[in-house]
């Protein structure tokens, strides 16, 4: 199982302003206003799969999860695997009932 930040939680975009309130991100950030072409930078399979999500999980956040489970485990490149582990810890963490 792959262990991500513990910023993840349920309610995390309550911390947003309420325009922004719709994305799970880490920094609480509108990122509509600077990722313009963000996903770009990802592989169709892990884009598909993003958007497949329960959650709608910011990009540019996964990514960086993505990148600290890669560098854990000794690999120099992110793969299609990485990614879709990275995003299944979040929705993990996102589903997870409040304590």
């Amino acid at each position: 199982m792959a262990k991500i930040s513990s910023g993840w939680k349920p309610s995390m975009e309550q911390r947003a302003d309420p325009e922004d309130r719709q994305v799970k991100c880490l920094i609480a950030s509108g990122g509509h206003l600077w990722m313009r072409s963000y996903f770009d930078r990802l592989p169709p399979p892990v884009r598909r799969r993003l958007a497949d999500s329960h959650h709608n999980i910011c990009a540019a956040c996964m990514s960086e999860e993505a990148a600290r489970l890669a560098a854990k485990r000794g690999l120099r490149r992110l793969s299609v695997a990485i990614y879709c582990a990275a995003i299944e810890a979040i929705e993990r963490e996102l589903s997870r009932e409040p304590v």
